[in-house]
């Protein structure tokens, strides 16, 4: 009687098994997968992703004050002299995009194709513009 079936079945079955476990660590620290694992963590995450509630609608007249006060905080930094100023303007641009699409999609304006936070100022215009032709002002 050979062992030597057995011990490669089981040999194959440890590694497996300690390949996965080393993958789901992986995905549980980094939040990336080993390629291998790509196609299961994009079938997990969309299933919670699903399973998550969507955000709460927000008014239109507090969207507008944000969306005023980000403005205001870009035009201010613009405006200074501060240390690290590149970095602290690209922060407030990118605050500032982020409210500019949740206002599209609050309001049912769809955007300009290919708009998402991180626009060029060409993008950033016809976004706002998109707005300012549905009738919100900020």
């Amino acid at each position: 009687m050979s062992y030597l079936p057995a011990y490669a079945a089981v040999t194959a079955g440890v590694v497996v098994a300690l390949d996965a476990a080393w993958a789901v660590l992986r995905y549980a620290t980094t939040g990336h997968a080993p390629r291998p694992y790509d196609a299961v963590t994009d079938r997990w995450e969309a299933w919670r992703d699903a399973q998550r509630p969507g955000p709460e609608p927000v008014p239109s007249a507090v969207l507008a004050a944000q969306l005023r006060r980000l403005s205001d905080q870009v035009q201010r930094i613009g405006d200074s002299d501060r240390p690290a100023k590149a970095l602290h303007l690209r922060a407030a641009l990118l605050a500032y995009d982020d409210g500019l699409l949740r206002a599209c999609s609050e309001l049912g304006v769809p955007p300009p194709e290919g708009a998402r936070s991180g626009m060029s100022r060409e993008q950033r215009f016809q976004v706002e513009s998109a707005l300012l032709a549905s009738g919100f002002s900020w």
